[in-house]
């Protein structure tokens, strides 16, 4: 069903990369909406899996031990065949990412095996992340299994949508279905319309990923009418429509003040840190530096007190021969 354009009052429409803004949209919403966005994302990537209703889960996994950390993800959903989709949305912190998702896939899916319950009939957990950046990979898998051809990797090109799985590296077969990391980079999608002013995409599965993704990244595109075009899906309609409503609402408005409060202060704590951090690399190789050439010094006075202690000796030897001679 294709509807017609929809009044959005962009400037009061809250940034759905906020988690707060992204979970309430997504969970406290018609169901459809993360129907639609989930069989966007997987239809993306050809995997022949359509959801035709979910359950939102408890979104805390347990934790381990008393030192262990407490995973807080952002929608834990659990669709009709068992299969659990976790789903983060990461406006910060990249350098930790792939960690984090591999930890809450591995704590989730050790949690949905009951006792008595075959390891085969498990269903696959799912990890979705989007993110505000690439996540690269650390080598290509030539390049591990043959370490004679192991050259210097190409910068890869960004790219928006990368589905990890468990693989062979020889032959690139899937070895098993339990493990989906999909990686979604919203900065990359946002850069790539905004060049080419457009989402225009043949493929129509293609398409609704790009649809869902413009409505997300909305805060960065910058043509509006892409946004307006993809208000016309159902879906994508009832989300922006719902998203001006909640964005609308004073106590909402309020927590998510908040949480971009929180998200501004925690990202300028990290930078500062990292400012000190290279600073202080800095001192260090300063202080390398400083030690080498004080070593350097020593060494050169060394070489001049022994070339002082030769030139004396031979200073010496020369007046022994003068007085033998005379």
């Amino acid at each position: 069903m294709v509807l017609g354009p929809l009044k959005i009052n962009y400037t009061q429409l809250m940034d759905l990369r906020i988690d707060y803004a992204f979970k309430l949209l997504f969970t406290k919403g018609d169901p459809r909406l993360l129907i639609s966005l989930l069989n966007a994302i997987f239809a993306n990537k050809k995997i022949g899996r359509v959801i035709k209703a979910l359950t939102v889960k408890n979104p805390y996994l347990d934790k381990e031990s008393m030192e262990d950390k407490l995973s807080i993800l952002d929608i834990r959903a659990e669709l009709e065949d068992g299969t659990v989709v976790l789903i983060e949305m990461h406006f910060h912190g990249l350098g930790e990412i792939k960690a984090k998702t591999i930890r809450s896939w591995a704590r989730a899916y050790g949690e949905e095996l009951e006792v008595g319950q075959s390891y085969t009939t498990q269903p696959p957990t799912i990890s979705i992340a989007f993110t505000n950046g690439a996540v690269k990979p650390i080598a290509n898998a030539s390049a591990l299994h043959h370490k004679k051809d192991n050259k210097e990797n190409k910068e890869n090109k960004d790219k928006i949508h990368r589905l990890c799985m468990i693989m062979d590296c020889e032959d690139n077969t899937i070895f098993t279905n339990a493990m989906e990391l999909h990686y979604i980079d919203m900065q990359a999608f946002a850069r790539a319309v905004n060049e080419t002013d457009s989402v225009s995409i043949e493929d129509t599965d293609e398409l609704m990923f790009a649809k869902w993704l413009s409505i997300i990244t909305q805060k960065e595109i910058n043509n509006k009418a892409i946004i307006e075009e993809a208000c016309k899906e159902e879906e994508i309609h009832m989300a922006v429509s719902a998203l001006a409503r909640q964005s609308e609402d004073k106590i909402i408005r309020q927590a998510y003040a908040r949480r971009q409060d929180e998200i501004y202060f925690y990202n300028k704590e990290r930078a500062e840190a990292e400012q000190y951090r290279l600073q202080a690399e800095q001192y260090r190789l300063k202080a390398e530096q400083a030690e080498q050439y004080q070593l350097k010094a020593e060494q050169a006075e060394h070489k001049t007190t022994q070339a002082e202690a030769e030139n004396e000796k031979l200073r010496k030897q020369i007046a022994a021969l003068q007085a033998q001679i005379g």
